[in-house]
């Protein structure tokens, strides 16, 4: 009995501590979480039917450099794949640049990895199919304002013991855009 009766105030003790949100609150909150949904998913449909001139990304890409509260994707200037057909893929990125930004000087249209990168779909332990992707990013000088970065990318997939085919929604697809202003670029490039 008497141990009953000294847990009663440790009981009502750890009550008191804890704090109850308010309907407010709860809203709130859930509203914030609401919208960062939404703009997540407003970019994803963004860029899936090709609008990709985010002017303020809402989030990091992971390999992105970020710059006075702005991201930008990566600079690469130096083409490591030496694959026989590397020239097919710069050649075409080069000439969908040329079409939507013909006064822009381009300065590089690079692939910047050594193979197609690979991944595996799986059912439950099942594969289901492969893909490869290759990137090409073409960095273009804007006039004396700045510069402009495009990722563009080459996707192939196949069906286990089936040859690759080409990914229907673009050859290349056209990923993002970044413009660069000079002070920016500057600080990039050092």
């Amino acid at each position: 009995m008497a141990l009953l009766w000294m847990g009663v105030p440790a009981i009502a003790q750890t009550e008191n501590t804890q704090q109850t949100e308010t309907f407010g609150e709860r809203f709130s909150r859930l509203a914030k979480k609401t919208v960062k949904e939404m703009e997540k998913a407003g970019h994803s449909l963004g860029d899936a039917i090709g609008f990709d001139d985010r002017v303020n990304p809402v989030e990091d890409d992971g390999d992105s450099v970020r710059i006075g509260g702005t991201y930008y994707m990566p600079l690469y200037t130096t083409n490591l794949y030496k694959g026989s057909d590397a020239r097919i893929y710069t050649d075409e990125c080069r000439k969908r640049f040329k079409e939507r930004f013909p006064e822009a000087e381009i300065k590089s249209v690079t692939l910047p990895q050594t193979q197609w990168v690979s991944s595996t779909l799986k059912r439950g332990n099942k594969v289901v199919s492969y893909t490869q992707t290759m990137y090409c990013y073409v960095l273009a000088k804007d006039g004396d304002d700045g510069y402009i970065n495009a990722r563009f990318s080459f996707t192939r997939s196949k069906q286990p013991g089936s040859v690759y085919k080409r990914e229907a929604n673009g050859w290349p697809r056209w990923e993002k855009t970044d413009v660069i202003p000079m002070a920016d670029y500057q600080q990039m490039s050092k």
